[in-house]
C-alpha cells in the first residue's frame, strides 16, 4: 500500500533497543540466523517465517512501549491506547461502514468530544481523516490488483465510483486511473531495470 498505510507512516525510522527487553526475540534470531547459515530444505520458507515471527514481536513490543521507542503519532500510537484501538480495529475490519463520529466514540466508550480530541493528540489525524487514508490505501492495493472503482466504491463506503474518485482524487493528486497508470509505467520500469 506504500506510503498511504498507517502501519508503514507510523514506524520509527530506526528501533534500537536491547534484545532482553523483548522476550523471546533472541531465541527467535538465533534460528533465523541459524536458517540463514544453513542452506537445507525449506531453509527460505522456515526463515521467512522466522522473519514474520521476530516482526511481531517487535511490533507487540512498539505497542507495549511507544514512548520508548520514539513512536510518533499514528496507527501504532493509537493501537497502544485501548480506548482508541477498539475503534481502530474495527475500522480496519469494516472500512466500508458509515462511520459516524458517534459510532466511534460509543465503540471507545469515550464522549464525542473526549474522543475525537484524544483520536487527533494520539494518531495525529481526525479521525474521519484517519479513515479517508485507511480507505483510499486499500483502493491503491485493489486496483493494483485489477479490481474495478465500482466495486470498491461499494466495498469501501462511497456512494458510487464517481464519489471514490473524487476523494482520491482529492487525496492522491491523481485520478485512480492517472495513478494506476503511473503507477503501472513506473513498475514495468522498475522490472526492465531488473528491480
Amino acid at each position: 500500500m506504500g506510503g498511504r498505510n498507517p502501519l508503514a507512516r507510523a514506524l520509527p525510522s530506526l528501533v534500537v533497543l536491547p534484545l532482553r527487553k523483548v522476550p523471546g526475540l533472541h531465541a527467535v534470531l538465533e534460528l533465523l540466523f541459524a536458517e540463514a547459515d544453513h542452506v537445507r530444505c525449506g531453509h527460505r520458507l522456515l526463515a521467512d517465517r522466522l522473519f514474520e515471527v521476530a516482526l511481531i514481536q517487535l511490533l507487540r513490543w512498539l505497542l507495549d512501549h511507544p514512548e520508548d521507542a520514539g513512536v510518533r503519532p499514528g496507527l501504532i500510537a493509537g493501537l497502544s491506547d485501548p480506548r482508541l484501538a477498539q475503534v481502530l480495529v474495527r475500522m480496519h475490519e469494516r472500512p466500508g461502514l458509515a462511520w459516524t463520529l458517534e459510532q466511534m466514540a460509543e465503540c471507545a466508550a469515550m464522549s464525542r468530544t473526549s474522543f475525537a480530541t484524544t483520536f487527533k493528540a494520539v494518531v495525529g489525524q481526525t479521525p474521519l481523516d484517519y479513515l479517508t487514508d485507511w480507505r483510499i490505501a486499500l483502493a491503491q492495493g485493489r486496483l493494483r490488483e485489477g479490481r474495478p472503482i465500482k466495486q470498491l466504491s461499494e466495498e469501501l463506503g462511497y456512494a458510487n465510483a464517481s464519489a471514490l474518485s473524487r476523494v482520491f482524487t482529492a487525496r492522491v493528486g491523481k485520478s485512480p486511473r492517472e495513478w494506476l497508470a503511473t503507477f503501472i509505467s513506473s513498475g514495468d520500469a522498475q522490472t526492465a531495470r531488473g528491480l
